[in-house]
């Protein structure tokens, strides 16, 4: 089917904006060694910082419907992309203060861009929102890999001042500079009519299948970040070198782009995306199992983690725009979602690392994701029931 210039340039927007929602965040794993020792940052601070941009997610995501009220679907996303870049160029400066200043900007901007994407979605292709979304996923995955995959070598580089992992960090400017110049080319006519629809997270809080997509999101997303925030460190305590555990933690990020190729075509069929759910979320479960029966299978259990958790996450994402009637109900659910969702997710970096010190070993914190991604399936199972 032919597609329209303006749905191009439409869909070239969301992708574009999707490459920034993930990779500036998990990018940082590979370096947190680096950082820990350069800026003398104990194992607790850093499951701090790694939360920092969940709890952005969790504080900011309701405040993203406020935004778009007042300044439309455009405006929103180039000031949370603007956010995006201004956080990055802080987080490189040097110091532990700007690290988490910038860290806190760059969740803030994701916050609003993550509320505001499945919007952008049923807003311009309200009749193809899973392949659309599967896309999106993709470039996410796409993004993210890039970053996570590139962080070490460029830590090993100088360029003019810069050099080490503050070097590395700057690298995702890249893709917040060509979204923010793609959005400001896009067309706003139908921003007035959305904020004229705007309706609110409380008119939402007593619907069973809000809270059902709101849990299985906040529970895939516990699971996600908290097992790719410890990754690498996981990895080095079993003896693998830093160059190693950094490309097995880019491999992780590069399963995330598989769901999307590989979903389209089964999620552009089916009516009825139960089965998909529960399936992957199962296969979460059994990723985690196998890191901790055979860690020496590490990238194997790696990708069927990545893969899984990230198809989840597809189908998941994808139930905020196909349980609404309209933009504004896709809106409010997103922001109820990705708020509630991720004040459940900032949990999982500091808990998994608390439970690491704890214990000196990885079982407890594995054995933790694995019961929380049982739960994100009993939950993503109930709200993707065919109603």
């Amino acid at each position: 089917m032919a597609i329209s210039r303006k749905h191009l340039l439409a869909l070239t927007a969301i992708l574009l904006l999707s490459a920034n929602l993930r990779g500036p965040f998990t990018s940082l794993a590979p370096v947190l060694d680096q950082i820990m020792t350069q800026l003398h940052l104990s194992s607790t601070m850093l499951g701090v910082l790694s939360s920092l941009p969940l709890l952005s997610f969790a504080l900011i995501s309701p405040v993203a419907l406020t935004v778009l009220n007042k300044w439309g679907l455009k405006g929103s996303i180039c000031s949370a992309l603007f956010a995006i870049l201004l956080g990055i160029c802080l987080r490189s400066a040097g110091s532990a203060s700007y690290l988490y200043i910038g860290t806190i900007l760059i969740g803030a901007g994701i916050a609003v861009g993550n509320v505001l994407l499945p919007v952008a979605v049923k807003a311009s292709f309200p009749t193809r929102i899973t392949v659309v979304t599967s896309l999106y996923v993709f470039t996410m995955g796409i993004g993210s890999t890039i970053a996570s995959t590139v962080m070490v070598p460029l830590s090993h580089q100088t360029f003019l001042s810069l050099s080490g992992w503050q070097l590395a960090l700057l690298f995702n400017l890249v893709f917040a500079l060509a979204a923010l110049v793609i959005w400001f080319a896009t067309d706003n006519t139908n921003d007035q009519h959305n904020r004229q629809q705007l309706i609110s997270i409380k008119s939402l809080l007593k619907s069973t299948v809000a809270w059902q997509v709101t849990l299985a999101l906040g529970f895939n997303s516990f699971t996600f970040y908290s097992f790719a925030a410890w990754l690498p460190k996981l990895l080095l305590d079993h003896g693998m070198n830093e160059i190693q555990a950094g490309y097995v933690y880019g491999l992780l990020q590069l399963s995330t782009m598989l769901p999307g190729i590989v979903l389209i075509p089964i999620l552009s069929r089916v009516k009825n995306t139960q089965r998909v759910f529960i399936t992957t979320s199962l296969g979460v479960v059994l990723a985690v199992l196998g890191l901790i029966i055979a860690p020496q299978f590490a990238a194997f259990w790696t990708v069927l983690f990545g893969f899984c958790n990230c198809s989840t996450f597809v189908v998941a994402i994808s139930l905020v725009g196909l349980r609404t009637h309209s933009a504004s109900q896709a809106a409010a659910l997103s922001a109820m979602s990705q708020s509630i969702g991720y004040a459940i997710a900032t949990l999982g970096p500091p808990l998994l690392g608390y439970l690491y010190q704890l214990s000196h070993s990885w079982f407890l914190p594995l054995l933790c994701v694995m019961f929380i991604a049982v739960l994100c399936a009993l939950f993503g199972a109930l709200a993707a029931r065919e109603r």
